[in-house]
């Protein structure tokens, strides 16, 4: 009777960016122009539709596309480095979220609470790091 190997297979690996901070300044690049993308979908489909629908909820669609792109951005550098997923889809989130509220600062003139701050803050981390946990996985 033949042996049966129990040994695990060589499947050839691929390179790895071990890069870490390269690889957290990719995804938050990603993850904006994730966000840059759909802002302008959302605004052609705003300006050529006369649907009171995206007017009513546009602050909603924003949050879901701001998640989704940490999520897509995270996802993207936990990838690349293929280890510490949680590490770097957190800092994907945060630095995201610093980016988008210094926008959000300059351009407009309203108040900053610190509790809509930490709510950012603790979504673009949780979102990043679930990114990133997935990311490592792939």
């Amino acid at each position: 009777m033949a042996k049966l190997s129990r040994r695990a297979k060589n499947y050839p690996q691929t390179p790895r960016n071990t890069n870490m901070p390269m690889a957290v300044f990719k995804g938050v690049a990603v993850s904006i122009a994730i966000s840059l993308f759909c802002a302008v979908c959302l605004s052609l489909i705003s300006l050529l539709s006369d649907s009171r629908f995206i007017d009513s909820y546009i602050e909603y669609i924003m949050v879901a596309v701001t998640m989704t792109s940490i999520f897509g951005g995270s996802m993207y550098a936990a990838k690349q480095v293929a280890g510490k997923g949680l590490l770097i889809g957190c800092a994907v989130g945060v630095i995201y979220v610093l980016f988008s509220v210094g926008i959000g600062l300059e351009l407009g003139q309203s108040q900053v609470s610190w509790l809509m701050l930490g709510n950012k803050f603790a979504a673009g981390s949780l979102a990043g790091a679930l990114g990133g946990f997935i990311g490592v996985n792939l």
